[in-house]
């Protein structure tokens, strides 16, 4: 899996946090399931804002009483997460990375702190959701280090308190499939990025399931995340409370960790973009490539459950210690003269593309020497030419990077597909194969 570089990566968690709700700027953002649309509270003026359309904000209501010096505690870029009070009259905001709860009182029109906290920086990417009306803090990122810290907010105290589990559980909770079920009354975590920043070696990937069990206080190893789902990179995720949704291009998962299960539905008319913000209302998931101004998507998790398909277990779990030793050493033994026996060849005609890496890759391999795609018959290859601009630039990229993926996996090659200025326009690139890459695919054509 191709991680981003450790620098990049620290910047990147600064600003944004994943599910839920996202803010950038001066705005405490959440999604209103009986206006159907997303709300944002200015907090430099106090009011109160709805989008009518996408990227069109209108004022409604009465402006809003905020305490005084607020702005002041508040960090330059928002980013919260929300809960409603069972009568709708409250929503509790916690602000990303800080440790700081806000209330808005609907009933009084304030905005107000709600809690003590004199700490920051520790818990950024948290997933951050409510059990038994306690709002709950796991995981996250910061001061350069992966944190699987469990918090909730004490409102007694008005301070954030830690859960001290009885034994170890995952080495860190970030940027995977993490949320809580309330059904199961348990938080599962599985895929989390782990390694160290501070140390020159590659940011690893967590390959098991946990399920951490509030009742007895207990963290258990589920088994290995079925490794289709891992392939996707990067992998956009929302949580339900029942489903983890994977969205895969022309491909979107249902994830069922309770009952490890996972569904497909594939559709060759529509592309599953789950964008860069998503809320999850109810058994709908809105998905936004832009706080302020990009165009939405909508998925009505009925809908795709209703053209879903089973296609397997979300994780395996783990094998006994006898049965291991007993029938997995002989299996590992044969496993191992199996891979030295067959050769280079037989490996690579393992590799596979789906149908549109096939369209471009037989494009590109069909190509002469010197000559290139440029990026609109990049796009009309891909189907992307009715999208808009954003989306094309997205899926043609995602596509590009996924190829270059599977090239080096299976052939032992950077940068198969190569993208080159162009010499007529800057803006504008040109794409064709290395050449080594073009030897094998050559072939394998």
């Amino acid at each position: 899996m191709k991680l981003f570089s450790k620098g990049v990566f620290f910047v990147v968690l600064a600003f944004f946090t994943f599910q839920t709700s996202f803010g950038q700027g001066r705005y405490f953002r959440w999604f209103d399931q009986k206006l159907n649309a997303r709300i944002r509270l200015d907090v430099s003026v106090g009011q109160l804002e709805m989008e009518a359309l996408p990227g069109n904000w209108k004022p409604f209501g009465e402006l809003i009483q905020l305490d005084s010096g607020m702005l002041t505690q508040l960090p330059p870029t928002l980013s919260n997460h929300y809960f409603f009070s069972a009568d709708k009259q409250l929503v509790t905001l916690p602000v990303a990375g800080t440790g700081q709860v806000y209330e808005l009182d609907f009933a009084t029109n304030r905005l107000k702190r709600i809690d003590r906290t004199f700490y920051s920086g520790y818990n950024f990417g948290a997933e951050v959701f409510e059990r038994n009306g306690v709002i709950y803090s796991v995981g996250g990122v910061g001061f350069w280090a992966y944190s699987k810290a469990i918090t909730y907010f004490d409102t007694k105290s008005a301070e954030w308190q830690a859960i001290r589990p009885k034994n170890p559980g995952p080495k860190s909770i970030f940027n995977g499939y993490q949320g809580y079920s309330n059904s199961a009354d348990k938080f599962f975590t599985g895929g989390s990025e782990e390694g160290e920043f501070l140390e020159n070696v590659p940011l690893g990937l967590n390959k098991n399931l946990y399920g951490f069990d509030f009742k007895t206080n207990t963290w258990e190893e589920l088994g290995e995340i079925n490794p289709l789902l891992l392939q996707d990179v990067p992998r956009e995720l929302a949580w339900n409370g029942q489903y983890f949704i994977q969205f895969s291009r022309e491909k979107v998962y249902l994830i069922d960790p309770v009952k490890n299960e996972v569904f497909e539905h594939k559709s060759t008319q529509e592309q599953f973009q789950g964008g860069e913000y998503r809320f999850v209302a109810g058994d709908t998931v809105y998905c936004y490539w832009d706080l302020e101004n990009g165009s939405g998507s909508k998925f009505s998790i009925p809908e795709i459950q209703s053209k879903a398909s089973y296609i397997g277990s979300f994780y395996n779990p783990p094998s006994s210690f006898l049965m291991y030793y007993l029938l997995g050493g002989g299996a590992v033994v044969l496993f191992l003269g199996i891979l030295m026996y067959r050769s280079k060849s037989k490996k690579e005609s393992q590799i596979q593309f789906d149908e549109q890496e096939k369209v471009l890759l037989k494009s590109l391999v069909s190509l002469s020497p010197g000559c290139h795609l440029s990026t609109v018959e990049v796009n009309e290859l891909l189907g992307l030419s009715t999208k808009t601009l954003e989306n094309q630039r997205r899926i043609r990229l995602n596509t590009i990077s996924q190829l270059n993926q599977k090239i080096q996996l299976f052939y032992q090659i950077d940068q198969g597909v190569e993208r080159h200025a162009s010499p007529d326009d800057k803006r504008q690139s040109r794409y064709s194969l290395s050449p080594e890459a073009y030897k094998r695919l050559k072939e394998y054509f």
